[in-house]
């Protein structure tokens, strides 16, 4: 449980909020957390390559709930000097299922928040602390007595980084919150076949509970941080609020 805050008055402030994105930004450089997520300070226009990765989810999800019946790009579009992402053949079977399992739910896009305390509430609730959206989900419950196992498919485009392992860990303890599965199986796809399915099982309240200890750690270090330091790195050279584009950091000049 992170800790609560009081305001001035002495009673409860609201939630320390935060995402995987928001951790995965923290965890490179803490100023450019604070200059993007507390001080809200303005961003470049997305790039090519994350326009491209978006149109890639967009028609993804498109193709899972039905409301599109191919996977094929638009020959005509062009992200820079990339066309849109094409999708490996190897992952249409795969993506059939979400789209047909037998349970007959489609989660796609499917949007999940937590509380301070680790439960699972509305992403719109004032006691959302932490809100996540999995790409797709599946929920197989072979019989009554069985709490079932659940798949939670998660697409990129490009290739592997080391944040996707940690993505998956934290989207696992949503899947086995809101399912109540037996098994949650978290997995990664580079569908357009760069690199091999990645993929994260947690079995039992036992697995859960050792991913809440490893979250919950790193939100208190985020929530108590109050130098917010930052570290440089080759990352700087592309950061928004870097010293040669303009920005209060004094790295990537």
């Amino acid at each position: 449980m992170t800790e609560p805050l009081l305001n001035s008055f002495g009673e409860p402030a609201p939630p320390f909020k935060w995402s995987f994105s928001q951790w995965e930004t923290y965890s490179k450089c803490p100023q450019k957390w604070k200059f993007q997520s507390i001080m809200k300070l303005p961003r470049a226009p997305s790039g090519p390559a994350a326009a491209r990765g978006t149109e890639m989810h967009s028609r993804v999800d498109q193709y899972i709930t039905r409301r599109i019946n191919s996977l094929d790009p638009d020959p005509n579009l062009k992200f820079g000097d990339k066309p849109a992402a094409k999708i490996d053949s190897q992952y249409i079977p795969m993506l059939d299922e979400y789209r047909d399992h037998p349970n007959g739910d489609v989660y796609a896009e499917k949007k999940l928040a937590f509380d301070s305390d680790w439960q699972v509430c509305g992403p719109k609730s004032p006691f959302a602390a932490c809100v996540a959206v999995l790409d797709a989900a599946r929920y197989v419950k072979p019989h009554a007595t069985s709490y079932g196992l659940l798949h939670v498919g998660e697409w990129k485009s490009g290739t592997p980084k080391d944040s996707h392992a940690d993505q998956r860990k934290l989207y696992a303890m949503f899947g086995m919150r809101n399912w109540h599965a037996d098994e949650v199986q978290v997995t990664t796809y580079y569908l357009e076949g760069t690199a091999p399915p990645a993929r994260t099982t947690v079995k039992s309240a036992a697995g859960f509970n050792t991913l809440k200890e490893l979250w919950e750690g790193r939100v208190i270090m985020m929530q108590k941080d109050t130098i917010l330091a930052p570290k440089p790195s080759l990352e700087c050279n592309w950061c928004d609020y870097a010293k040669k584009r303009g920005g209060p950091c004094q790295f990537g000049s």
